[in-house]
């Protein structure tokens, strides 16, 4: 059996971040003109999103072989949401006038990408434990 508590607290992570990419990107669509380099387009998401989404259904099974795929898939999909933040970081040009400037988004993106991955790897072997 799955210990439940980890488990859940790790789904419920990854259901968030998946609301928090793709409240983001809505956010970023109303704000930033279409031709701005690094701003998120909804194509983008999707894979990232709906992985993580995976994650949650599949750590939710509280099975001793689905529960732990199911946080392999979330770190994979927060390795890809924070290189989908990185890319858009690094394609925005760096306006020293003005702060915090358009990479706070991003940036604070890979942030909680790697906080999500590391919640996904470090509950690994504590689920891997109890099994």
């Amino acid at each position: 059996a799955v210990d439940p508590t980890v488990a859940y607290a790790v789904a419920q992570q990854d259901l968030f971040f998946a609301a928090v990419v793709a409240g983001e990107c809505a956010y970023q669509q109303g704000n930033l003109p279409a031709d701005f380099k690094g701003r998120p387009e909804f194509k983008d998401i999707a894979l990232p999103c709906g992985l993580l989404v995976g994650s949650f259904l599949a750590i939710q099974t509280d099975n001793g072989i689905v529960t732990p795929g199911g946080l392999v898939l979330g770190a994979a999909a927060c390795g890809l949401a924070g290189k989908m933040f990185l890319d858009r970081f690094d394609a925005i040009d760096d306006d020293g006038m003005d702060w915090p400037g358009p990479r706070v988004f991003p940036g604070t993106g890979i942030l909680f990408a790697l906080f999500a991955f590391l919640a996904n790897v470090e509950a690994l072997p504590r689920i891997m434990g109890s099994a």
